[in-house]
């Protein structure tokens, strides 16, 4: 994305880049909330956060964003303003992700409860919303509370993909948090169910350095 010709000459006359490398400068990292990578933070001259764009984006779509956000459009304050006459759940959600990668993990929670309030329990942008809250709380190390928040998706949207993304990160939750019998029995539980997914080879490794054992069959 940076090595585009397209990106190269927007940060050679409209903007200023500076890498920083977080594992090193971990300070600045900790002081913007940077928790994935790759993250940019867009700043004013004084150094306060105008908005960021965390994950990848096509060249076009990198460079317009940085524009919009010069504009004041798409920004935190931008979307905070309109959503005051609105009720468009998808911009309820697009707030809470903007807090969640801020660190503002209050007012992310908040938002993503009004798009699950907003709608159907068991809709699309709820499922979206409640496997975010669940993701939260794993991040944050509340690991029980993130183990029911994820079983709670498996038995509420049984036969979707929210169903099956949340029974193997439940199984990682026990992972994180020590619980080797019950991520062992958690990584077997979505093997025997979801057989075929893409998810079952990573299950099974999991399983294997749990337990210092193969699960290969011949």
């Amino acid at each position: 994305m940076l090595k585009d010709s397209a990106v190269i000459d927007f940060f050679s006359n409209e903007m200023v880049l500076v890498k920083v490398d977080a594992e090193v400068d971990t300070n600045l990292a900790k002081s913007f909330h940077v928790s994935g990578y790759p993250t940019l933070v867009m700043t004013d001259k004084d150094g306060q956060e105008i908005d960021r764009i965390v994950g990848y984006l096509d060249p076009e779509e990198f460079i317009q964003t940085l524009v919009d956000y010069q504009n004041g459009i798409g920004t935190l304050d931008d979307l905070l303003s309109r959503a005051d006459t609105s009720l468009d759940r998808e911009l309820f959600y697009e707030i809470a992700n903007k807090y969640k990668y801020r660190g503002g993990d209050a007012e992310a929670i908040g938002w993503f409860q009004r798009v699950i309030d907003e709608g159907e329990p068991t809709d699309s942008m709820s499922g979206e919303s409640r496997m975010s809250l669940a993701d939260m709380y794993r991040r944050a190390k509340e690991y029980d509370r993130a183990a029911q928040a994820f079983t709670d998706i498996m038995g509420e949207f049984k036969g979707t993909t929210f169903a099956e993304g949340a029974e193997i990160w439940r199984a990682i939750v026990y992972r994180q948090k020590g619980d080797t019998s019950s991520a062992v029995q958690a990584f077997k539980d979505f093997m025997v169910h979801y057989p075929e997914s893409e998810d079952s080879s990573y299950a099974r490794s999991q399983i294997e350095k749990l337990t210092g054992t193969s699960t290969k069959t011949e």
